[in-house]
């Protein structure tokens, strides 16, 4: 039978395969034992129009974090972050029409009740056909309420005509993801964001009427100083600073995870945190945001420890 799989694209049979190792553990090389075996072959689907979301997602009876209708837009990244491995393995980009994603949201909202739309993507700013889709979807259902969220924008891809559109009904929390603390580490991740780019859409989200902004970071990142993180706290500060001038009780909210260094990126072979590094740096952003109107939240490194493993 295992014979036969290996006909099918995507599946790995370890034991048609042999490893041989280097002195001290590193892979040396991966010998293939059947001769029309040699590879893996990536299973992928071309055209994902082909296979539309659920027309009638299973609505819980308790309370989700998550508690709206998800439709996909798009698959695959082109943007290289260096720690991201979905934005490696999923790649080519493939892109939904926007009448399959309006008819497609139109079933699924009316077959589930939920009052929130989130466009799912990699990278939703790289979705070519990202504002007439916002117009039609809010002229569509603005009448209904149901409000549009963009949980996957990044930041040198925002365009203000996007926001006039998803302020239309209600505005949820916007989510920016510098990852890091400053221009020097986000290079060596191949996120290009300056500081000014991330302070400058600051500006824009709170004066489009936002009153929450959800901040994305990552400590023990390859290369990561201690000044990276003390850069780190003043570019969270200075964003609370903005909502503070709004007159308005905006807020700011940080996120912080520790990398993990995934398979077939290229921070593959990059050291990771131990839990208790993490905890030490965790407890260093906690101690230097007092006083703020941040509220830090955290991914615990005990969890990401484990994860790596």
């Amino acid at each position: 039978m295992l014979k036969d799989l290996r006909h099918i694209p995507g599946i790995y049979i370890p034991s048609l395969f042999r490893v041989h190792y280097q002195p001290g553990g590193p892979v040396k090389g991966v010998e293939p034992l059947l001769q029309d075996y040699q590879e893996v072959r990536k299973a992928i689907i071309p055209d994902i129009e082909s296979f539309p979301p659920p027309p009638a997602p299973v609505v819980p009876f308790t309370g989700l974090i998550h508690d709206r209708l998800s439709i996909e837009i798009s698959r695959g990244c082109t943007r290289g972050c260096r720690f991201c491995q979905a934005g490696m393995i999923y790649r080519p980009v493939r892109e939904r029409h926007p009448d399959t994603i309006l008819r497609n949201a139109e079933e699924a909202l009316k077959n589930t009740g939920h009052e929130d739309l989130s466009l799912l993507s990699l990278s939703c700013g790289d979705y070519q056909c990202l504002l007439p889709l916002l117009q039609a979807l809010m002229d569509r259902f603005g009448d209904q309420r149901v409000s549009i969220s963009l949980p996957s924008l990044r930041i040198d891809s925002l365009d203000p005509a996007w926001m006039e559109q998803i302020k239309r009904v209600r505005k949820t929390g916007f989510t920016l993801a510098p990852e890091a603390g400053n221009d020097r580490l986000r290079k060596i991740i191949n996120k290009g964001l300056t500081h000014e780019d991330i302070i400058t859409t600051a500006q824009q989200v709170f004066a489009a009427g936002w009153n929450l902004i959800k901040l994305y970071f990552m400590i023990g990142l390859p290369g990561e100083r201690k000044s990276d993180l003390e850069d780190m706290v003043s570019l969270i500060r200075e964003v609370a600073s903005i909502a503070g001038k709004t007159g308005r009780k905006a807020k700011v909210n940080a996120s912080v995870a520790t990398f993990v260094p995934k398979s077939h990126t290229p921070f593959m072979w990059a050291p990771q945190l131990s839990a208790e590094e993490g905890w030490e740096r965790i407890n260093a952003l906690r101690n230097s945001l007092k006083g703020s109107r941040v509220r830090l939240k955290w991914n615990s490194p005990k969890l990401s420890w484990l994860e790596g493993m």
